[in-house]
C-alpha cells in the first residue's frame, strides 16, 4: 500500500523518465485464437456510457476479429488511475481523457504517437481547429478529439424585455457587454454571472477574456491581459456580479443565479443547457457568442479525446478509434450525449447544431474557440492564473502585480 501511495505522488513527467517510450513494455493485450482483445477505459456518465457501449457493440459486430473489454472509471479518478497504470505497466489499450490532459500523457511518454495513422486516415482536417490542437503535442498527434463543448453567453430574455434592452447580437463589443451588464443590474438581479472560483473551472471562464484582449497564458504581463482582468474586476467590485462567485462552481452559479432569474447574463457552457432544463424548464433565455474584444471573440473548449496507450495491438486500437470518430458515429454519440461534434463536417450534417436556437450558437462559437495550452504542465499554469484573478478579486493585489507574479511563475514552468 505504501508503494502504491508513493506512486500516486509521482508526476507524469517523472513517469516519463522511468518509462520513456515504455508503451512496448506495457502489459500484453490478450489474443485468443483469431480474436484480439483490447481494453477501453471511459469516465463519462451512465447515460453517455450507454451510447458509447452501444457503439462498441456495433464495432465488434463489424470487426469480429476484435473483442473490446470496457471499464468505467470515475471522472475524478481516471487521471490518477492512468498514472498508476503507467507506473505499474498496466494500461488499457485505449482511453477517453479530458482534452486538457492529452498533452500531459503525451509528454510523459504514456500516450502513443498516432501521427502516421492520423495522416493516412485523411480526415483530421474535417475537425475544428481547437479540438484538433488539443490532441497534439510537439506537432504530433497523440489522440483524436471525441466530444466537444465550449463557453458562450446565455441571457435572460424576460429581463431584457422588461427593461427594454435589445438582445445582444453576434457583432456586439466589449463596450456593449460591459454596458449591458451594468444596465441589467438591479436589486432583483445581477447583470452577469461567471465562475471565478479557484479551480480549473475558474480558469476556463477567465481565459477567454484574456484571449479576446489579445493575450494568452504565456503573455500575462502585458497591457492586453491587464485590460481583460481589469474589466472582470471592475464588474465584480462594482456589484454587477455576486461576490459569491469567487467560490462557486459553474453548476452552482447556474442553479443559484441564472436558472432562478437572478442574473441577466451568464458565461455558460453548452452543458448548462441541460441543467437549466432540469432546474427551470420555463426559463425564457437565449445564447449569443462572446462579445468581440480587441483581438477576437474566442471561447474555451472542453470535452474529451481518445488516446491510445499501448501499441501491442496498435492496428486493432486504431480501428476502434477510427470507428468511434467516423462521421456517422460522431454525429450519433454527440447528439445523444448533449455535446457538439468536434468535426466541422459533422456539425453541418446535424439540424440540432445548425438550427437549434441554443446549440447552433455554441456550434458557431466552437469554430472560433481555443484549447487550454496544450501544455504537459497545464494544471500548474492554470493554478498561476487562478491565483492571479483570485488575488485581484479579493483585493490582495493590483491587476498588474498579480499578473506579473503569475507570468514569473509560468516562466519557471515553461
Amino acid at each position: 500500500m505504501r508503494k502504491i501511495l508513493s506512486i500516486l505522488m509521482v508526476s507524469l513527467l517523472t513517469i516519463s523518465a522511468v518509462f520513456a517510450g515504455g508503451s512496448g513494455e506495457s502489459a500484453e493485450t490478450t489474443t485468443g485464437g483469431d480474436k484480439t482483445t483490447i481494453e477501453l477505459w471511459y469516465h463519462i456518465s451512465p447515460d453517455q456510457a450507454a451510447i458509447l457501449l452501444e457503439l462498441v457493440d456495433k464495432f465488434e459486430e463489424e470487426n469480429p476479429d476484435i473483442i473490446v473489454e470496457t471499464q468505467s472509471i470515475a471522472f475524478a479518478e481516471i487521471k490518477k488511475q492512468l498514472t498508476i497504470g503507467a507506473a505499474a505497466r498496466q494500461l488499457p489499450d485505449v482511453t477517453l481523457c479530458d482534452t486538457v490532459d492529452n498533452a500531459s500523457f503525451a509528454a510523459a511518454g504514456v500516450a502513443i504517437d498516432i501521427t502516421d495513422e492520423v495522416n493516412a486516415w485523411g480526415e483530421i482536417d474535417n475537425f475544428f481547429d481547437a479540438p484538433r490542437k488539443s490532441a497534439m503535442y510537439n506537432d504530433r498527434y497523440y489522440g483524436l478529439p471525441y466530444y466537444s463543448n465550449c463557453l458562450a453567453i446565455m441571457y435572460n430574455k424576460d429581463i431584457f424585455d422588461e427593461m427594454g434592452i435589445p438582445y445582444p447580437t453576434p457583432d456586439w463589443t466589449w463596450e456593449d457587454f460591459v454596458e449591458v451588464a451594468k444596465q441589467t443590474t438591479t436589486p432583483e438581479h445581477f447583470g452577469l454571472t461567471m465562475c471565478l472560483c479557484r479551480s480549473e473551472e475558474g480558469t476556463f471562464n477567465v481565459l477567454p477574456f484574456i484571449w479576446q484582449a489579445g493575450a494568452d497564458w504565456n503573455t500575462l504581463d502585458t497591457p492586453e491581459a491587464a485590460k481583460a482582468l481589469t474589466m472582470i474586476n471592475d464588474l465584480y467590485q462594482g456589484g454587477y456580479m455576486s461576490k459569491e462567485l469567487i467560490s462557486m462552481t459553474q453548476a452552482d452559479m447556474c442553479a443559484a443565479f441564472f436558472a432562478t432569474g437572478k442574473s441577466a447574463m451568464m458565461v455558460a457552457g453548452s452543458w448548462l443547457n441541460t441543467n437549466i432544463q432540469n432546474e427551470n424548464p420555463d426559463l425564457n433565455y437565449g445564447v449569443v457568442t462572446f462579445a468581440n474584444g480587441d483581438a477576437n471573440a474566442a471561447s474555451c473548449i472542453g470535452g474529451g479525446n481518445i488516446m491510445m496507450l499501448k501499441d501491442d495491438h496498435k492496428e486493432a486500437s486504431w480501428r476502434l478509434m477510427q470507428y468511434l470518430s467516423s462521421p456517422e458515429n460522431s454525429l450519433y454519440y454527440n447528439e445523444e450525449c448533449g455535446y457538439i461534434s468536434p468535426r466541422a463536417d459533422v456539425v453541418e450534417m446535424s439540424e440540432l447544431w445548425t438550427t437549434d436556437p441554443i446549440l447552433s450558437v455554441y456550434a458557431k462559437q466552437l469554430a472560433v474557440a481555443m484549447p487550454r495550452g496544450p501544455h504537459p504542465r497545464w494544471p500548474e499554469i492554470s493554478n498561476a492564473i487562478q491565483a492571479a484573478f483570485q488575488s485581484v478579486l479579493s483585493g490582495n493585489a493590483t491587476v498588474e502585480d498579480a499578473l506579473s507574479t503569475a507570468a514569473e511563475t509560468i516562466k519557471g514552468i515553461e
